[in-house]
């Protein structure tokens, strides 16, 4: 059992850890860990993971989870948008179940839910990306937008912007 004091202490820490505006790719990593937990049923692929498979001649397609205003602002290159509803979006795509799948959303949360959807219709092909977009562009991974190569990642709102390096944030929440 968790004593009181160590939960105050864990407490001060994050909120000093917050007021510094300083990213540690532990506890980003370390959030990640939890989802993997929560999600056992998911499968999981690491940032330099999807790094090697996108130099190959057959890269996987990625599926951006998070919101349009997200995705405007940056996304994976080559990354689609995930629309609702999801049964008639996939339809549309004309996909065969074992396509490679790759889903992302900022930290892991959103896609791991949409790695499950995709599952339970039956693709048996699909890896969520641990860490995420936040993961991957703290990384200094390429990121682009309609208007080409991008810096910046959408941080959603402040408590999730936490994990992404502040000098990435392209809006303020």
């Amino acid at each position: 059992m968790i004593s009181l004091s160590r939960i105050g202490i864990a407490i001060i820490g994050l909120l000093l850890w917050t007021a510094t505006g300083v990213v540690r790719a532990d506890d980003l990593k370390s959030y990640g860990d939890e989802l993997e937990k929560q999600f056992s049923d998911v499968d999981f692929i690491t940032t330099s993971e999807l790094a090697q498979l996108l130099l190959g001649s057959s890269p996987p397609l990625l599926i951006d989870a998070r919101e349009p205003k997200e995705f405007e602002v940056s996304r994976l290159p080559g990354a689609i948008l995930a629309e609702k509803p999801l049964t008639k979006w996939l339809g549309s795509l004309n996909l065969a179940k074992d396509t490679p799948l790759i889903v992302y959303c900022s930290v892991g949360y959103r896609s791991a839910v949409l790695a499950r959807e995709l599952q339970e219709d039956g693709y048996s092909n699909v890896l969520n990306l641990k860490g995420s977009i936040f993961a991957w562009a703290n990384e200094g991974h390429p990121l682009e937008n309609a208007n080409g190569t991008v810096h910046g990642v959408h941080p959603f709102d402040r408590k999730w912007g936490q994990y992404l390096d502040q000098s990435r944030w392209q809006w303020t929440p």
